[in-house]
């Protein structure tokens, strides 16, 4: 789909087939991130955590979130390195960061909706 060179700014949304929260949690497999300092190089496959620069992995499992949209999310502490600043000798400084990632499936809230609706009306019967 092309997109007009005057808009360039406006988003144009592909329609997907949606899904409701149980089919999406019995077919969504976990997604996995890896975090890195330094991109992988593209030549030279390896394995993430053989690459320079690397922090750490993030599993995201497949969820319902309370807005009533669905997607992955994951949560995890990981230490990080901080650069010495010039000068500074000995090691280098580390933090603990708390790293929360939620990917939300475009659309799934207006599906969570829907599906409210339809047990609602069952229920009313």
């Amino acid at each position: 789909m092309m997109v007009p060179d005057t808009y360039p700014h406006i988003l144009i949304v592909v329609r997907q087939k949606a899904h409701t929260v149980s089919e999406f949690k019995e077919k969504a497999l976990p997604l996995h991130v890896h975090l890195m300092h330094n991109p992988p190089p593209i030549d030279k496959p390896a394995a993430a955590t053989q690459v320079p620069g690397f922090i750490g992995h993030l599993a995201l499992a497949p969820t319902n979130f309370s807005t009533g949209s669905y997607g992955w999310k994951g949560s995890k502490k990981i230490l990080v390195e901080l650069e010495r600043s010039e000068g500074d000798g000995g090691e280098k400084e580390k933090v603990w960061v708390q790293l929360n990632i939620n990917a939300t499936v475009v659309g799934s809230k207006e599906v969570g909706k829907e599906e409210e609706g339809e047990k609602k009306d069952e229920g009313a019967e």
